[in-house]
């Protein structure tokens, strides 16, 4: 049951991150549910495991934490909208903090402080590199999975016949 288990949830661990840095560049196919049940050839869901299967694709991403979901009842949050959001929170915040006499800080066409333009002009390019980085090391990821996968029925075969032999 391990191998099945884990290789899905690499798999599905990975598309999610992927999806949520928008790292691809086409929308990546369903990862089709199989069988954990590894004393059989078939793939399908037992009726049993289609019971549970719900429950079990949720857990699959629980690797994850809190990358890419605002809760578990909304749609992916990309990275890109949450530090967007970061940004509009920010500017919003400083317009209500900066009233008054300190309005004249308030400046250029966001009217926020000056020193807030800089830092978040600072963020915006860490946050890039921070995309750009992690797509990489995704992708790196990824090929290395696909080597380890083609060694998988070599690795079993090798295991049963030093077993049962």
């Amino acid at each position: 049951m391990k191998i099945r288990m884990q290789l899905v949830t690499l798999i599905r661990c990975m598309i999610h991150y992927a999806d949520h840095l928008t790292g691809l560049k086409e929308a990546p196919k369903t990862v089709t549910r199989i069988t954990y049940q590894e004393k059989t050839a078939e793939i399908d869901l037992t009726e049993e495991e289609k019971g549970i299967d719900e429950r079990r694709a949720a857990d699959e991403l629980e690797n994850l934490g809190s990358i890419g979901f605002k809760n578990a009842t909304q749609a992916t949050l990309k990275f890109a909208d949450a530090m967007a959001a970061v940004e509009k929170n920010s500017k919003e915040l400083c317009t209500k903090l900066y009233t008054g006499e300190n309005a004249k800080y308030l400046v250029g066409a966001d009217k926020i402080p000056e020193y807030l333009s800089h830092f978040l002009e600072h963020m915006k390019r860490q946050v890039d590199e921070f995309r750009i980085n992690s797509v990489r090391e995704l992708r790196t990821s990824a090929e290395k999975l696909l080597l380890i996968c083609q060694e998988i029925p070599a690795s079993v075969a090798s295991y049963l016949d030093s077993r049962f032999t």
